[in-house]
């Protein structure tokens, strides 16, 4: 992973390449559940970065990683009533990068942001269709919560947990 910075989206970073970056990861997966208007904000980095942390890995200039960091419930992007825990979401690392380690240290970036806001956890939902995310999570230390599993038109959120 020589050479990959990980950091919050900057003015002057290309957020046009980062939602690619995430609409193209996503929009590649096997049996992933097309939907026109969620396709459309998984590439709208820049609406996001308005309101919320934006991360991405760059690889030199070029960006090879791009997630939502969710701070907690009042920011625009929550989606768990959990009051006291952080989240992330529209995550995603270029088939380029997978493997390389990048995926773990943008996730590593929001267990250390998420202690430093004080946050007692961190909660996520991932896709049937991405296993490798998941492997990568319980890897990390996040386990399986069932209860705050969620079904969006079908589509089941397959919810994890990490105790800061």
């Amino acid at each position: 992973m020589a050479g990959i910075t990980i950091r919050l989206l900057q003015d002057g970073d290309d957020a046009s390449a980062a939602g690619k970056v995430v609409q193209s990861t996503y929009l590649q997966l096997p049996g992933y559940p097309h939907d026109d208007e969620y396709d459309e904000t998984l590439a709208a980095v820049a609406e996001r970065a308005a309101g919320s942390a934006v991360v991405v890995a760059l690889d030199g200039a070029e960006i090879v990683g791009c997630l939502t960091y969710v701070a907690d419930h009042t920011d625009s992007a929550h989606e768990f009533a959990d009051q006291e825990a952080a989240s992330f979401r529209y995550f995603a690392v270029s088939p380029s990068a997978q493997g390389s380690g990048v995926g773990k240290a943008m996730v590593e970036w929001c267990i250390a942001r998420a202690r430093a806001d004080g946050k007692p956890r961190i909660r996520i939902h991932t896709l049937e269709s991405m296993p490798a995310a998941q492997r990568l999570y319980e890897r990390i230390g996040f386990r399986r919560d069932p209860a705050t599993d969620e079904v969006w038109d079908g589509i089941k959120g397959i919810a994890y947990v990490f105790d800061c």
